[in-house]
């Protein structure tokens, strides 16, 4: 039994130049941070939670943007032995007024006792505290030590249990953020052990993301896994991403990337959006797996997807498929990599109307239907009626999960938890 401390105190020592991940801002020089410089910023993060009395266990609320003060916080958090909790930042996309309400419920319901984030953003923060609120403490990214190397026997992270709660995050991915979903060290190693194995994943493999890490499929697919099993992580801001997706392209040819994961509108928005010109000595062939998770995948899209980029070595067999959710860590299902993912056709009107899947009728509108793969081998699914029965074969139903990789529950909702 491990936990995340003692996993990056054993990767540090196996290789402390190795990169961790390679962080990529728009119109800035790409930037790779190792292992030792990832604890030293992690280690400026932990004495400011000291400093301000954070006590191991308690939950710290990370209001930040992509970038280095998002990833020392986190990590720092977790040397410290608190539970780090990723919100989504404040952008032109979210109603101000909505924003502060959703910050006002989530700090009275997941009662932390610190906040981190920018000076220009402390007004923001301190407005949605009210009396008798728990936050102790608004940490700024400005007040910090300078960066030093870590003292792992003095870590509280390092007394932490594998059993114990290690973050917090969301089932949403939007700003309805009242259920934090507690995972324990176990769970998420337990899910990256079998997620590891459904993938091959390996030393050769390099993960590039641009998924926010305030969504379950981009903190652990594309943050926790690649750095806690020493794979290098390429990673963009989700907002660099949609002003040119194409850069996407670039880091995989670049880097030779191997494996990422988008959503199924994003196979759909680089198809439309991404122009010849800026697709100039691009290479994909080193992709092996462009997983379709989050939403409702569509052959529609892996098809115009793979018409778009085939022409610079994308392979079809590249484009997989995963079914995921925040309470089972991430994956449940994970499509077979060595084949494209089944695809059935199935009739409209008996899938829309009677909840079943029947082959096409002639004359009918039909549908393409395409396989999220197979369970992980440490879960199990059935598929229930709403009276808790096994359905039929071909008929839709509720999805329940068993796993050793579940979530401990609910964070201050025993009521969700039930």
């Amino acid at each position: 039994m491990t936990t995340f401390s003692q996993r990056l105190q054993s990767l540090h020592s196996r290789d402390p130049e190795r990169v961790a991940v390679i962080l990529q801002h728009s119109g800035q020089p790409d930037l790779p941070i190792s292992y030792r410089q990832l604890l030293r910023g992690a280690n400026a993060y932990t004495r400011a939670y000291a400093r301000a009395g954070i006590k191991s266990g308690e939950v710290v609320v990370l209001i930040l943007q992509h970038g280095e003060d998002l990833i020392n916080s986190f990590w720092g958090a977790i040397l410290h032995g608190a539970i780090p909790s990723i919100m989504p930042f404040l952008t032109e996309k979210l109603a101000p007024e909505r924003y502060r309400a959703d910050l006002a419920a989530l700090i009275s319901v997941t009662k932390p006792t610190a906040i981190v984030t920018y000076p220009e953003f402390e007004s923001e923060v301190r407005g949605a505290l009210q009396e008798g609120d728990s936050v102790r403490a608004v940490i700024l990214t400005n007040k910090l030590e300078a960066q030093s190397d870590p003292d792992f026997d003095s870590l509280l992270g390092m007394e932490r249990s594998s059993e114990d709660i290690v973050l917090l995050q969301h089932s949403s991915g939007t700003t309805g953020l009242q259920k934090g979903v507690a995972l324990s060290h176990q769970a998420v190693f337990n899910q990256l052990d079998a997620y590891s194995r459904a993938l091959n994943l390996d030393d050769s493999d390099v993960i590039v993301s641009w998924l926010p890490l305030y969504h379950d499929m981009g903190l652990i697919a594309g943050f926790l896994m690649p750095i806690l099993s020493g794979i290098p992580l390429v990673l963009s801001s989700p907002f660099d991403w949609v002003r040119a997706p194409y850069k996407l392209m670039q880091s995989v040819s670049q880097y030779k990337g191997t494996l990422s994961w988008l959503p199924n509108f994003a196979f759909n928005f680089c198809a439309q959006k991404i122009r010849d010109r800026n697709l100039e000595g691009v290479d994909l062939s080193s992709w092996r797996a462009v997983t379709n998770c989050s939403e409702p995948v569509r052959f529609e899209s892996h098809q115009a997807f793979y018409e778009r980029f085939k022409s610079h070595g994308l392979k079809w067999e590249a484009l997989q498929c995963s079914y995921a959710m925040a309470e089972n860590v991430f994956g449940v299902t994970q499509s077979d990599l060595t084949r494209p993912p089944k695809v059935e056709e199935i009739d409209r009107e008996a899938f829309m109307a009677e909840r079943v899947a029947r082959p096409p009728m002639k004359g009918r509108p039909a549908m393409k239907m395409m396989s999220s793969g197979k369970p992980l081998s440490n879960t199990r699914v059935r598929i229930l009626d709403e009276h808790g029965k096994d359905v039929a074969e071909k008929k839709i139903g509720e999805v329940a999960l068993q796993s050793d990789c579940m979530l401990t529950g609910y964070y201050h909702r025993d009521d969700a938890t039930k």
